[in-house]
C-alpha cells in the first residue's frame, strides 16, 4: 500500500505585477496558513518518506515550513510546476519506489483535478494550503488509479481554525 498526500501551496502574493509566476511568494495569509498546515501534518505523523515540491517560491517556501516541522526530507522538482492534470499524474506515477509515503506539494487546476479524479468525487474546490490525504491500495506507483485510491481526509486551514 502507498500513502499519498496530495497539497495545494499556500496563498500567494500578487503584489508584484512584474514577477515571474514561478518568482511569487506566499503573502502573509499563505505564511499563516503554511504554520498551521505543518503543524497539523506534525501532529498527524504521517509517517512520510519524502515531500516532493514544485520549484515555485509559493510553492517551495509552503514545503519548507511542512519539511521543518516534519522533520521530512524535501525534494524540489521542476517537473511539479505543472498545471496539467494528466502531467501530474504521469508525475506521481512514476515516483520512487522506494518511497512508500510521499507528500507532493504543486499547483490547481492540477492538484484539484487530481484529488477528483483519485477520489472520484466533486470538490467545489481545493483551497489554497489544502492537505488531501489517500491510502492507494498498489505495490507500484505507476498502478495508481481512481478504482485503487481512497480518500481519508481533505484538510484545509479554514477547517483547522474551526476546530
Amino acid at each position: 500500500m502507498k500513502k499519498l498526500l496530495l497539497i495545494r501551496h499556500a496563498k500567494s502574493s500578487w503584489a508584484d505585477d512584474e514577477l515571474d509566476d514561478h518568482e511569487r511568494p506566499l503573502n502573509a495569509r499563505g505564511e499563516r496558513d503554511s504554520f498551521t498546515m505543518a503543524r497539523y501534518l506534525a501532529d498527524a505523523d504521517e509517517g512520510l518518506d519524502v515531500i516532493f515540491t514544485s520549484t515555485a517560491n509559493r510553492a517551495l517556501d509552503f514545503a519548507h515550513v511542512i519539511s521543518e516541522f516534519t522533520d521530512v526530507t524535501l525534494v524540489p522538482d521542476l517537473s511539479f510546476y505543472t498545471f496539467d492534470e494528466d502531467e501530474l499524474m504521469e508525475i506521481i506515477r512514476s515516483l520512487p519506489e522506494d518511497a512508500t509515503r510521499v507528500a507532493v506539494v504543486a499547483h490547481n487546476p492540477a492538484i484539484h483535478r487530481v484529488v477528483e479524479r483519485l477520489s472520484e468525487s466533486e470538490l467545489e474546490k481545493m483551497p489554497t494550503a489544502a492537505v488531501a490525504s489517500f491510502e492507494c491500495h498498489v505495490d507500484e506507483w505507476r498502478d495508481i488509479n481512481e478504482s485503487n485510491c481512497e480518500l481519508i481526509s481533505l484538510a484545509t486551514p479554514k477547517r483547522l481554525a474551526a476546530r
